[in-house]
């Protein structure tokens, strides 16, 4: 099993990877918790950054991506 990093970086890169395998419009909740528990995590350890970088630089653009890829889901739907 391999070992995967805790480093906020590499969490955020990970979660970008499972948005974008999101194929249906259900697996983007899944993929919306998982920021939602990932911005309790940064709330909850680092208090100070967070609201002065992280939601800035971490949060808000995992939150857009899975908007745009909600759009995108069902703009294949509706075609």
């Amino acid at each position: 099993m391999e070992n995967r990093s805790t480093h906020y970086g590499d969490v955020s890169k990970w979660i970008e990877k499972v948005i974008d395998s999101c194929e249906t419009y259900q697996q983007t909740f899944t993929a919306s918790s998982l920021v939602t528990n990932f911005r309790k995590q940064l709330m909850k350890n680092i208090p100070d950054k967070y609201w002065n970088a992280y939601r800035y630089e971490l949060i808000w653009p995992l939150e857009n991506k899975i908007i745009t890829k909600r759009q995108e889901i069902q703009g294949k739907y509706f075609k």
